[in-house]
């Protein structure tokens, strides 16, 4: 009897470590959601999240840590994750990174925070990248509430789903909300 208990409990930590919450991953990518009061996001606006054209997710070479990205620009992923060289020409494009760490363990599947901290397990954060002049900018959300969360990762795909804002009574306004069903793939870096 303590066997099949003690079968059953290892059973049921691989699926939650495979799938956090038994949830399938999303079909598509979608932002229904991305506000900011930064400057140089109000001067792109309006920005058109209702069709993400670009998705991917580039792994650091340690594993420990993923970035997620989705554009309405025609980017690869490589382009879309460099944060040295932007490849945003135009006023419309923009690209949304949601970057998942988790501290000095590898990344796997489960609920993300940015309430858990730089550089600690299972913290996560957002920025967007947008035109402005000739290199374009990068700019955070400010998010610090909210969950981001990893369903499923094996070597070549990721998907989850991210709901993230900044502190209730803030003075600053950012959100950012949506799901992901990307191609991942492992930077040389």
């Amino acid at each position: 009897m303590k066997r099949l208990f003690l079968i059953v409990i290892l059973m049921l930590v691989l699926v939650s470590f495979v799938s956090p919450a038994g949830e399938d991953c999303p079909k598509a990518n979608v932002i229904t959601t991305m506000i900011s009061s930064n400057n140089s996001f109000q001067a792109v606006q309006p920005l058109d999240f209702s069709k993400i054209v670009s998705g991917g997710a580039m792994l650091s070479k340690d594993g420990k840590k993923v970035a997620v990205c989705l554009s309405n620009g025609n980017f690869t992923t490589a382009q879309m994750s460099n944060i040295f060289v932007l490849p945003i020409k135009k006023k419309e494009e923009f690209i949304a990174v949601i970057r998942f760490s988790n501290g000095t363990d590898k990344i796997v599947p489960g609920t993300y925070s940015p309430a858990s901290g730089y550089g600690k397990p299972f913290w996560v954060y957002a920025e967007v990248a947008l035109h402005k002049g000739e290199k374009g900018v990068i700019a955070s959300l400010g998010v610090r509430e909210g969950t981001a969360t990893i369903i499923k990762m094996t070597e070549d795909m990721i998907c989850g789903k991210f709901h993230l804002k900044v502190k209730p009574g803030s003075s600053i306004k950012g959100e950012i909300a949506g799901e992901f069903n990307v191609k991942l793939e492992k930077s040389r870096w």
